[in-house]
């Protein structure tokens, strides 16, 4: 029979110190499901939206509300309850997710670091570098590149920072997963009873603006939709196009394409871009509309090697203003004099 949610009691702290106690940490994990449950629910609706996925892991014994159904593959919040503290753990772990996060990052680091340091309460932001095994995809850690109170981040400290650990994710040999927590005593959480669910609920809501931020999700006001005003062209003919030069490519946008910002193409695709035979990214220039941007990138996916254009948050922007669900977009990708690489995105019919 499932225990009643009466708040997390100290009982749920101490059973993750104890050997053995396989009932006390059972109703513990039980207690932090229903937590968990209760919490989302009473988000506010946006960030339920930013936020759909929760629930608990019980082999890391680890309660979240995730972006996507895995919750290690884009950004995720953990409560980790320990012997003395509740943990909220704002966790950036995956390689694309935290390549958009510290692209956001260290292009606008002077915001990043005021959105940090607005938070309430002291946060602890924490960003590692490892190294990722070639063969296998393990990582291992090899140092911590910053691991500090935000209070200890100025202006200068903040662009070297984003600068160093955004060119290093890029990196077919490194991740540098990110992490900003804050601990609250397990002794003021066992007081609070069930008003804990309505305290971490504000606590969750103000990462929002640093949520939406990091992940390409602003808040800003559509435009009408340009491609339903204006004439959307005819696919272009690509029999005359020299292959080691250039290729055009048409693709039907899913939903999640346009929320998360990026274009599939195919594992062929990928030969194009690859600078040597270990390269994982390439740098782009995508042209869009009258706009150029030089923030995107083309990744390899190491599960099927498929190539796959990762948009900068201005380019993603223009996606989700100009695109539904199943409409099409011509990719045509050029490999300049100088090796650069420039691809315009359009609507086609």
């Amino acid at each position: 029979m499932q225990q009643q949610f009466m708040g997390l009691t100290m009982p749920v702290f101490t059973a993750f110190g104890w050997a053995g106690e396989e009932q006390a940490l059972k109703y513990a994990l039980s207690q932090l499901e229903q937590f968990i449950n209760a919490l989302h629910a009473a988000l506010p609706r946006r960030m339920q939206t930013h936020l759909p996925f929760f629930g608990l892991n019980p082999d890391s014994q680890i309660a979240y509300l995730a972006s996507s159904q895995d919750p290690e593959a884009d950004v995720y919040v953990a409560f980790i309850a320990r012997p003395l503290s509740l943990e909220m753990q704002l966790s950036i772990t995956d390689q694309m997710a935290l390549g958009k996060a510290l692209r956001a990052a260290d292009g606008d680091p002077e915001r990043w670091l005021k959105l940090l340091q607005a938070l309430p309460g002291e946060w602890t932001l924490h960003i590692k570098q490892m190294e990722v095994d070639p063969e296998s995809g393990e990582r291992s850690s090899y140092q911590d590149l910053f691991k500090d109170t935000v209070d200890e981040l100025d202006q200068e400290a903040v662009q070297s920072l984003t600068s160093r650990a955004s060119f290093l994710n890029g990196e077919p040999q490194w991740v540098m997963p990110l992490f900003l927590s804050r601990r609250f005593q397990a002794e003021q959480v066992a007081t609070m009873g069930t008003e804990i669910v309505r305290v971490m609920a504000e606590r969750v809501t103000e990462l929002e603006t640093l949520f939406e931020f990091m992940t390409g999700r602003d808040a800003r006001p559509k435009t009408v939709k340009a491609k339903k005003s204006k004439a959307a062209r005819a696919p272009r003919k690509a029999e005359t196009l020299d292959p080691d030069k250039q290729f055009i490519y048409v693709t039907k946008l899913k939903p999640l394409h346009i929320r998360r910002g990026f274009v599939n193409l195919t594992p062929q695709h990928w030969e194009f871009f690859a600078d040597t035979a270990r390269a994982t990214t390439r740098e782009i220039t995508v042209t869009f509309e009258d706009n150029v941007d030089k923030n995107s990138s083309v990744w390899r996916l190491s599960s099927n090697d498929m190539a796959r254009i990762v948009l900068s948050e201005a380019v993603q922007g223009w996606l989700e203003d100009n695109f539904d669900p199943d409409d099409r977009v011509q990719v045509t990708a050029t490999k300049t004099e100088s090796d650069e690489i420039e691809v315009v995105l359009e609507p086609v019919e």
